[in-house]
């Protein structure tokens, strides 16, 4: 049995996902699809990679 640990992390990680989302869509029909995919792949894909490193052990 875990501590829970893990779901402290993931509702933040989680809600913080989505709201990136939202925000790297707008940007990318504000100016161009390429600016969108270039911030999200620093602000969503790096935590998230940073999530999975943390569960594995």
């Amino acid at each position: 049995m875990g501590s829970g640990a893990g779901v402290i992390i993931a509702m933040p990680l989680f809600l913080y996902l989505a709201l990136m989302t939202l925000l790297c869509v707008k940007v990318g029909d504000k100016t161009s699809w390429k600016v969108g995919w270039l911030m999200a792949a620093g602000s969503v894909f790096m935590p998230l990679a940073l999530f999975v490193a943390f569960l594995v052990p």
